[in-house]
């Protein structure tokens, strides 16, 4: 904003002694608390001819930054010239697609980005150019997505999505035999959002075009069980399901929790189901990949062994990859390599594979699940490939866990350590958890797991401790986490490798050490492990240094872990919330910001369904086409 030394004295409570010179004022930051306090700002003195353009045309006016030697007055003059060069029709995206979202043409967005009439035209602008953003990002990953397809069905089904935003359901009296000899085989009854999650899913897998299906729940909220009747849809048509997870420890856990259930089911409709780690032997692991091959096994859970190139399947029609967020992409995709043969027309089942003479390769339904929140805007662009369900409710009679931030210095500690006596006394079981293994002369301020477990041994000499890292080999982990369910120890220090799938109900409290290394995502997390059964539970965060306490307070004041998401995202950007592996895969925008504009990105999502809906390969729209080869050049390699 431009204002006079006047206004900045009065705004600002700063000195000006000639009261006729004129300012450029950028607000960083605006604080309310009741009032509006400008926390960082920056102030440039105006020349002479900015000042006289200022005061004359009295609208906003644009400064630019000296660049390689151009003044700012050269640069304003030469876009000026540009724009009234600019031709009318250069705009790529469909007139439909501006009327329907509202959106100004290309042409009046850049004259009202650089030189706009008021503050409301250029908000519209600067709409309008974010809109871009996120429109060819979107329609780009949609387009790689339907290009190896290309046929006339996947129109349609885009253009359904289009029209019904995504929510097509299947009715539970639709789902199949077997798909409601689990559910009844429960012991609880599903939600509301489950139920709606499953007939998402299998409204997909009815579908003629693979499934690329992103489900995302809060903590505790019941994905795993979603994704096992999802895999029993798949299995009653003759097919086979592959459930990867990203740790042993998990699918083991997965392995014996799904054989449980299936106990309560008929032999003759029960699945054959098998498990495949590292861990597991040469000759056991050959036995299961014949099975594999043969259909004896109908479905199997395991760690990336599932992808390796000597495993194959007779008919892989779905392949669940939980906690997709610690794979990557390449991981995730190798299981459309596992293709099988179909027809376009025929019925989906396997009996009719082996009866058709009109046969294409098809890759299996992917169905990917993340236990981390993240919030849908992020999601999106990170996977706007995918068609994404959230399960937003949790199971009834989950118990509130009660979340405390603490300072931890020995004054912290000391409390903390009354309060695990006090657990452990009612019969309570205590997590601690570490940011490291080892103590680190580079880092002598984190408190480290291994050296620990003495002194907390000698503290709490009446209870057995127990260890758990990711340096143990799996037997060790295994053994160790069976201790702790069993009772045998009652406190399990531990790192963050508990943070994913460890299930021990009767856990009552989690103490986090140097809990400021961890993000607030992650932290809620790693609160999921407690909680999981009748008894009341706590969680307490300590941090080493005051400064973070306000961040981490958050976790005091909510449980929701989609709202703590998105204050993660505020917070600390989508970089830091995403971490290496992901945030890798997160584009840079020139204007728009995640943080703050994801109803635009999603307005972008549903257009780039719409136009793609409309012209799958982008042929009636050749403007539009050009310009994705330009921002997206990736996606058109094959062109």
């Amino acid at each position: 904003m431009v204002v006079s030394s006047g206004e900045v004295k009065s705004i600002l409570r700063i000195s000006v002694s000639d009261p006729h010179l004129f300012f450029l004022a950028g607000v960083k930051k605006l604080q309310s608390e009741g009032h509006y306090e400008m926390r960082e700002y920056t102030i440039d003195m105006l020349d002479e001819e900015e000042q006289m353009h200022a005061h004359i045309e009295r609208r906003p006016y644009p400064i630019y930054p000296s660049k390689a030697g151009l003044k700012p007055g050269f640069i304003r003059d030469t876009i000026i010239r540009a724009l009234k060069l600019m031709p009318w029709d250069i705009d790529p995206i469909p007139d439909e697609v501006l009327s329907e979202f509202n959106l100004l043409s290309l042409r009046d967005a850049y004259i009202g980005i650089h030189h706009p009439r008021d503050f409301d035209e250029a908000v519209s602008a600067r709409r309008r150019l974010m809109f871009d953003d996120f429109f060819y990002l979107q329609l780009g990953r949609l387009f790689q997505m339907l290009e190896p397809l290309g046929t006339q069905i996947e129109k349609q089904d885009l253009l359904d999505k289009y029209r019904k935003h995504g929510l097509n359901t299947v009715s539970i009296d639709d789902w199949s035999i077997l798909t409601k000899k689990l559910l009844d085989a429960l012991p609880y009854s599903l939600t509301a959002s489950q139920v709606n999650a499953v007939s998402e899913i299998i409204w997909d897998l009815k579908r003629p075009v693979p499934m690329n299906r992103l489900l995302q729940g809060d903590v505790g909220c019941g994905k795993t069980v979603v994704a096992f009747l999802a895999c029993m849809e798949v299995i009653s048509s003759g097919f086979q399901a592959a459930f990867m997870v990203p740790t042993e420890l998990l699918a083991v856990q997965h392995y014996e929790q799904l054989l449980s259930l299936l106990e309560n089911i008929e032999d003759h409709y029960k699945p054959s189901v098998a498990i495949l780690t590292g861990s597991t032997t040469s000759k056991q692991s050959r036995i299961i990949r014949q099975g594999l091959q043969s259909g004896d096994i109908d479905l199997v859970i395991g760690t990336h062994s599932l992808i390796a190139e000597k495993v194959e399947f007779s008919a892989l029609r779905i392949a669940v990859v939980d906690e997709q967020q610690r794979f990557g992409v390449i991981q995730r995709g190798r299981f459309n390599s596992k293709l099988y043969y179909v027809s376009e027309n025929m019925k989906m089942t396997a009996t009719a594979l082996n009866e058709s003479t009109d046969r294409s390769y098809m890759a299996p339904h992917v169905l990917a699940m993340s236990a981390t929140p993240i919030p849908r805007t992020l999601a999106l662009a990170l996977y706007g490939d995918m068609t994404l369900t959230q399960i937003t409710d949790l199971p009834p009679g989950r118990m509130p866990i009660d979340t405390h931030v603490l300072q931890g210095d020995e004054s912290g500690l000391e409390k903390v350590y009354q309060m695990m006596q006090d657990e452990l006394l009612f019969g309570g079981k205590v997590y601690l958890v570490y940011p490291v293994i080892e103590e680190s002369e580079q880092l002598p301020q984190l408190h480290a797991a291994a050296p620990d477990l003495e002194y907390i041994s000698n503290k709490f000499q009446e209870f057995q401790c127990g260890l758990l890292h990711g340096r143990m080999k799996s037997n060790d982990k295994e053994h160790a986490l069976q201790q702790f369910r069993s009772g045998e120890t009652r406190i399990l220090l531990s790192t963050q490798v508990i943070e994913i799938g460890v299930d021990v109900p009767d856990a009552s409290m989690m103490v986090v050490m140097n809990a400021e290394r961890f993000g607030i995502a992650q932290l809620h997390q790693l609160r999921g492990r407690v909680g999981r059964g009748e008894k009341k539970s706590k969680c307490v965060l300590l941090a080493s240094t005051a400064g973070t306490l306000d961040r981490l307070k958050v976790l005091e004041k909510s449980s929701d872990g989609f709202f703590l998401a998105n204050a993660d995202l505020l917070l600390r950007g989508p970089g830091n919330l995403l971490g290496k592996k992901q945030s890798g895969h997160l584009p840079e925008f020139p204007i728009a910001r995640l943080e703050i504009d994801g109803s635009v990105l999603q307005e972008s999502h549903l257009a780039a369904l719409k136009v793609l809906g409309t012209s799958s390969n982008l042929q009636s729209f050749p403007k539009l086409k050009a310009e994705l080869s330009i921002r997206q050049p990736l996606c058109l390699l094959g062109d």
